[in-house]
């Protein structure tokens, strides 16, 4: 039959993780901080 319940759910919690790591890498973060940076050096009109 199918996957336990505990499985099931060990599956969804690594899916989960992956997900994760992948959108917020330390690569994503660097870059994501040096875009926050930079938006603070254009003039407000300009946002």
């Amino acid at each position: 039959m199918g996957k336990s319940r505990h499985e099931k759910r060990a599956a969804i919690r690594e899916h989960k993780e992956a997900r994760r790591d992948r959108c917020e890498s330390d690569a994503y973060l660097d870059a994501n901080s040096r875009v926050i940076k930079a938006e603070r050096n254009i003039p407000w009109w300009r946002r």
